[in-house]
């Protein structure tokens, strides 16, 4: 089940620290963020307690023919997180962990689909080994909130920039 966030925007500079707060439902909610990615993601249950187990929400590549090369755009994907938002990075899970923003996504709200990348994004390099058929691929401004306990969270993230090719990451 995913939360629903209404967002509050201040004027936007990358590297500064983003604040919001949800209602969290069940163990294992997500939110959807209104970036297209997010790092040094925390949280904080209303207890108190750190919300410890923040993951990014997933997807696989489905590869099962022909091996996609380090410059095809066009990635057939499946098992992913429905409510997905463009544009969005994801990071391979493979060696390199390639960076590659999602332009547009055939079925946002459904578990398969077929993406349109830009490959190679926040200064990470473009590789065919990102891929491979069932490597997974993190969806970068989906956070999933793990703990059992259910109830507000007050959350913080520093957004990704929405230019692909900054050298964040060279």
């Amino acid at each position: 089940m995913a939360s629903e966030i209404t967002p509050k925007y201040w004027n936007y500079q990358h590297g500064i620290p983003v604040k919001g707060r949800f209602v969290k439902a069940a163990t294992a909610d997500w939110i959807v963020l209104p970036y297209p990615g997010a790092v040094n993601i925390r949280g904080n249950l209303y207890t108190g307690a750190q919300e410890t187990t923040l993951t990014y929400g997933t997807m696989v590549v489905n590869n099962k023919g022909t091996a996609y090369s380090a410059t095809d755009t066009a990635i057939v994907a499946d098992a992913a997180t429905s409510s997905r938002q463009v544009p969005y990075y994801v990071q391979a899970g493979a060696t390199g962990g390639e960076i590659m923003m999602v332009v547009t996504d055939a079925t946002p709200t459904t578990s398969t689909g077929t993406l349109t990348v830009i490959r190679g994004c926040l200064g990470t390099t473009a590789a065919a080994a990102s891929l491979v058929d069932d490597v997974v691929l993190y969806i970068k401004n989906i956070v999933v909130f793990g703990q059992a306990t259910t109830g507000v969270v007050d959350f913080e993230f520093t957004p990704l920039p929405y230019e692909p090719k900054t050298k964040l990451y060279a």
